[in-house]
């Protein structure tokens, strides 16, 4: 529990920032100043559009950290002393086991690309805008 709750607080300061930056930006948008000048109340202006709008950034930043959670597993098994994928990888390293490596180089890449393809989806799907077909 420890160790997910380390890996996961190392990346909310880059998450609190896209999103207050991706907030501050959208309060300057056409949609929430008309949402504004209808009358909105503050919170409804702030939550409903200004927020949805924000976290749009934020969602391209999960498939940019996705490479960063795998080089911090390295840190956080060892400093917990727990055996995982990155001390694997190390150890492979120093060993000379090249098959072992290349194994582990084609996890870690297709962790990276599942990320990013989760974030594209998830964009889509956030931003009506944003169209699959190509």
């Amino acid at each position: 529990m420890l160790p997910a709750a380390v890996l996961g607080v190392s990346q909310l300061p880059w998450f609190f920032l896209y999103v207050r930056q991706g907030v501050a930006d959208a309060l300057e948008e056409d949609p929430v100043r008309g949402a504004r000048a209808r009358g909105l109340s503050d919170r409804t202006v702030l939550l409903g559009h200004a927020l949805r709008s924000g976290m749009l950034p934020t969602l391209t930043l999960i498939g940019s950290r996705v490479p960063e959670l795998i080089t911090g597993a390295l840190l956080v098994e060892t400093v917990f002393s727990w055996p995982g994928i990155a001390a694997a990888t190390v150890q492979a390293a120093t060993s000379v086991d090249f098959p072992l490596l290349a194994a582990l180089t084609v996890l870690a890449t297709a962790a990276v690309l599942a990320g990013n393809l989760l974030s594209d989806l998830l964009y889509g799907l956030a931003d009506p805008r944003v169209g699959f077909d190509g």
